[in-house]
């Protein structure tokens, strides 16, 4: 048994590298009119980590593509040519330092980009980006995965920082960012960033943060932009003590902006909340009712990012470690600087990876999906210390309107990746259509690509593509139709 554990560890191993396979082995039968392309931004390390506390979060990045035509997939995937993965390639080993601190890299590449572009692709105004919160975009071509460049949207953008999840409005096609420590590390400044269906920058608008934290997510409604701090916080004297960019504060309290999208910087109002509020790390969607507005997203009470150490060195509570789903009412004519708060589905503890229907982003929505730790489900011996401790084993779709939760689960020796949900067609019902996301078979050490009827998860895979080896850690993932982008 113990023997078999290390083989479902070993999943986890860096792959180091880049293939382009046609005509993909394919069981079951894919919708010959599913087309489109579904890409991965992931995190792989080319070579092993300079400190041994350092986090996954500073992997090299890789964008996978697997594109969907006729019933067939092709498959590809390269490496982000960031400057700093040109450095280590050069030098042929690794010169850069802990998590987001530049003073423990090697003093050849402490003024180079620390740019990973590991964490969440996307493709607006044509380009694809792969994005990672504390640099610039990466811009690639959506079609060879050849690497662009970080991308300053020609000259016009002037923060140091871009975050890794931009928000596209569906109806005006704008795509709405925001960039902290946005004047370089530590700083307090803050930038929500507007840009029109091109791509190109139309409005910025500045003003500070009361607290200098990690602001990993935002919300956007047809009228507002919701950006959430943490309780991950950092300070220059952390960087020159040589130490992680974050730590975990128990103390710190949540503060939420709420931007007028057509404001100014006197527009902003900060939210207060507590302590208890101070993860919120991924949202779910946002919407403005009258003068109230109303976000949903998962919250937890603690520090679920363990790589990340408390600020006074004590152990947190892993009892208070997953995150809830919760509404968040701000009302806007009130004078009061708190909100409500609403716990949804009894208090199910889920995780962070929240997606749902992009093209009801602002709006009033049912569903939403997230992959999950279900101790509920069947285990295989064989591999439940890796499955219990490190992996997602199921994917939920959560009902907000009634409340109810239907699951798929790949098996027992399974893990799994964050779905991201593909529209039957363009003019479908909300929620009709597929869920698409990798598997992890630790049986066969492979991956796979499955997709599923989103309105019948239960019912198990359509298909699956099945891949010949382990694929790169996934963090999010990017569908992109025919129509958004015609190949």
């Amino acid at each position: 048994m113990a023997g078999k554990s290390s083989q479902g560890a070993d999943f986890f191993a860096p792959m180091r590298f880049e293939a382009t396979i046609e005509d993909c082995i394919v069981e079951g039968e894919l919708p010959r009119d599913l087309r489109g392309t579904f890409y991965r931004s992931c995190a792989d390390r080319r070579f092993p980590a300079m400190y041994a506390d350092d986090t996954p979060y500073n992997s090299d990045g890789a964008v996978d593509m697997f594109r969907f035509y006729d019933g067939n997939v092709d498959f590809k995937s390269r490496y982000v040519r960031t400057p700093r993965y040109l450095a280590e390639r050069a030098a042929h080993k690794v010169l850069f330092g802990r998590y987001r601190n530049r003073l423990t890299s090697d003093p050849s590449v402490r003024n180079v980009s620390h740019n990973t572009a590991n964490t969440t692709p996307i493709i607006h105004g044509g380009r694809l980006f792969s994005m990672k919160e504390e640099s610039l975009p990466t811009a690639m071509d959506p079609h060879t995965l050849e690497t662009v460049g970080e991308w300053d949207f020609n000259g016009t953008l002037k923060t140091v920082s871009f975050t890794a999840h931009p928000k596209q409005d569906p109806d005006t096609g704008e795509m709405i960012a925001f960039a902290y420590e946005a004047t370089g590390d530590c700083s307090d400044d803050l930038a929500v960033l507007i840009f029109d269906r091109e791509g190109n920058l139309t409005r910025d608008i500045w003003f500070k943060t009361p607290v200098v934290s990690m602001m990993h997510d935002m919300a956007i409604t047809d009228r507002h932009v919701i950006l959430p701090t943490t309780a991950m916080v950092t300070s220059r004297e952390r960087l020159e003590r040589g130490q992680l960019h974050w730590a975990y504060d128990p103390d710190c309290p949540a503060y939420v902006a709420i931007v007028p999208r057509d404001g100014t910087s006197k527009d902003v109002r900060w939210f207060k909340g507590t302590p208890d509020q101070a993860m919120l790390v991924h949202t779910t969607n946002a919407r403005t009712e009258g003068n109230k507005v109303i976000l949903e997203a998962p919250v937890a009470q603690e520090n679920f990012h363990q790589y990340f150490p408390r600020v006074d060195g004590t152990k947190s509570d892993p009892s208070r470690y997953y995150p809830t789903l919760r509404r968040w009412t701000f009302d806007l004519d009130s004078d009061k600087d708190t909100w409500e708060e609403e716990i949804l589905f009894d208090g199910l503890k889920v995780t962070s990876f929240s997606r749902m229907d992009d093209r009801y982003i602002t709006k009033p929505f049912r569903y939403s999906y997230m992959m999950m730790n279900d101790p509920t489900l069947p285990i295989n011996r064989d591999f439940a210390d890796t499955l219990a401790v490190r992996v997602s084993n199921a994917w939920f779709r959560f009902d907000h309107q009634t409340g109810g939760i239907a699951k798929y689960s790949p098996g027992d020796a399974h893990g799994i990746s964050e779905p991201q949900f593909i529209p039957r067609h363009s003019g479908a019902a909300e929620g009709d259509g597929y869920l698409v996301g990798v598997v992890n078979n630790f049986r066969a050490m492979r991956s796979e690509l499955v997709l599923v009827d989103a309105m019948n998860i239960e019912a198990g895979a359509i298909a699956k593509v099945i891949m010949p080896f382990r694929l790169h850690m996934q963090v999010h993932g990017y569908w992109a139709s025919d129509e958004t982008l015609p190949f």
